[in-house]
């Protein structure tokens, strides 16, 4: 049996600045009908600021649909005709004030495959600058904090980012850097003997 849906036919339900969302009526598999629920929002980039010292640089900003103001990593749309690295240094400028010498793609993921085709990618941002210019999207508050990248990575393990692109970013971040502090690596590499 081969894994597809082919669609018969879609109806858009809402299409707005941000996104649309489409009723999709699909073939399965076995030969039923059914329906899908599809929302197409814009794709994106979301970006892990590591600075010299160690320290991540993270907002924190209102979130309405789920009520309540969280702590997590730069993010934005990606601007028709630019380039997702574009995009990158742009939103890194504009919500923390720190531009990036080096950016490094860590992965591209879908963040709600049952539903939706938005897409992030996911970078790695060091040598981080002092921007020449903080615009942002005037509806957009937000307040930047940097903290020790160990802290952040507690943060995960504890739940208390609680967004996709945070977790998953600084999951990547701490594989690809081993920011481990130095006595935990002392201590594990004692136990291995």
């Amino acid at each position: 049996m081969k894994l597809i849906e082919r669609v018969l036919g879609t109806q858009v339900v809402y299409a707005g600045a941000y996104l649309s969302t489409e009723q999709q009526t699909v073939v399965l598999p076995d030969g039923r009908q059914a329906i899908r629920d599809i929302v197409r929002p814009p794709h994106a980039v979301a970006i892990v600021p590591i600075d010299d010292d160690g320290r991540i640089h993270l907002v924190r900003q209102y979130r309405p649909a789920i009520q309540r103001a969280i702590y997590e990593i730069p993010a934005g749309i990606i601007d028709h005709g630019e380039r997702p690295v574009e995009t990158a240094r742009r939103e890194c400028e504009e919500e923390i004030g720190l531009r990036p010498r080096r950016l490094l793609k860590l992965c591209a993921f879908y963040s709600a495959v049952g539903f939706s085709t938005g897409s992030i990618q996911l970078f790695l941002a060091q040598g981080l600058i002092a921007g020449r210019d903080r615009r942002h999207d005037p509806t957009e508050f937000l307040q930047a904090r940097a903290i020790p990248f160990e802290q952040a990575y507690r943060w995960v393990l504890s739940n208390k980012f609680v967004d996709a692109k945070s977790i998953i970013g600084i999951l990547w971040a701490k594989q690809r850097l081993d920011l481990s502090p130095l006595p935990d690596r002392r201590q594990s590499a004692g136990r291995q003997r």
